[in-house]
């Protein structure tokens, strides 16, 4: 009993000190972020983002499904917010309720399809989705969500009757990724969680067992589709307006980016990537010019070449380095003091 109460303590602690430590430096975002370049409200999209990449992990890094089309959640999650805020409320909660709602669906819909498929056949229905909902929104469902031009003409998102703009929206936003970090360490430590990594090593072996690997590889989908929804959602409170572009293949490509050169199935590691893509594209590409395409596909086949586990394995492997030159110059002094001596 003492033993399991000591393990709980300390699972509860490896959950706290990350939470705490993301949580000091999200909510201080306003007063650091203007000191690197950063503008006010780009803060607030990276945490958007954080959120959308933390869901794509939970299903790339822990169950080993790349998917080309997680455009579809968000950009869904983003018009079913539009038009609840246009046409029913203008109050938040029932705009992210429903597109919550849609999401979940949408999301089980999909997965009931396509999690039967592995690697490349995955990948590509998930691209073919998305891609299908992105030419209804411009087609078939143009008269609802405003074809080529986006949903305008929403109006201020508010909160009990109260309007939501600036420092509202980012704390609402950072409160939103808080939580959600918290719950993929969570899921992570989870028996859930073992079961996706699982799945990721060898899921052959485990349907052997007995186990449901079907049932699992669903919730993992959805989970992971549900915290796009819920960026999908914030980013139309941050910012009252729907583009075309949420549910474009390069909305997913952005986020594959992100997980890959922040370090896949780290949680931490996409989160540095979304903040860093995020920067680099509305920050350093003022100084870059034109071509930070370009040097941010240089950057990228880089550190997929040469640093495949992203900015947490270069990290680890700097700390190791470190360590290698500590102990070596430690096990030197020695020697060094007898022959002085």
């Amino acid at each position: 009993m003492i033993h399991e109460q000591e393990r709980e303590t300390g699972a509860v602690r490896g959950e706290l000190v990350p939470v705490g430590i993301f949580a000091a430096i999200a909510l201080t975002m306003p007063f650091w972020f203007p000191l690197i370049g950063g503008y006010s409200g780009l803060d607030t999209k990276i945490l958007i983002f954080v959120i959308f990449v933390l869901g794509f992990d939970l299903l790339l890094g822990f169950t080993g499904y790349l998917s080309f089309g997680h455009a579809a959640f968000f950009g869904t999650s983003a018009y079913t917010t539009g038009l609840t805020l246009l046409h029913y409320s203008s109050d938040i909660i029932p705009a992210m309720l429903m597109s919550i709602l849609v999401t979940f669906v949408l999301a089980l819909l999909i997965g009931l399809l396509l999690t039967k498929r592995t690697g490349i056949y995955f990948a590509i229905l998930t691209l073919a989705f998305a891609s299908m909902l992105y030419r209804a929104a411009l087609s078939i469902f143009s008269d609802f969500t405003g074809g080529d031009n986006g949903l305008t003409g929403l109006p201020s998102p508010t909160l009990f009757g109260q309007q939501l703009h600036g420092t509202a929206v980012f704390m609402l936003v950072a409160l939103f990724a808080i939580v959600g970090f918290w719950i993929a360490l969570r899921i992570a430590r989870s028996p859930f969680g073992l079961m996706l990594r699982a799945i990721k090593s060898n899921q052959e072996r485990l349907a052997y067992t007995g186990i449901d690997v079907s049932l699992y590889k669903l919730w993992g989908f959805i989970v992971s589709g549900l915290y796009g929804g819920v960026a999908g959602s914030l980013m139309v409170i941050y910012e009252p307006y729907v583009a075309t572009h949420f549910l474009h293949w390069t909305m997913s490509g952005e986020v594959v980016i992100m997980a890959v050169i922040g370090g896949v199935g780290t949680l931490i590691g996409p989160m540095i990537g979304a903040a860093f893509m995020m920067y680099f594209e509305n920050v350093a590409s003022a100084w870059i010019g034109e071509q930070w395409l370009l040097v941010l596909g240089v950057l990228f086949v880089l550190i997929v070449m040469y640093l495949p586990g992203g900015f947490v394995d270069g990290a680890r492997r700097l700390r190791a380095w470190i360590r290698h030159r500590r102990s070596g110059t430690d096990a030197q002094s020695p020697a060094e003091k007898d022959t002085h001596g």
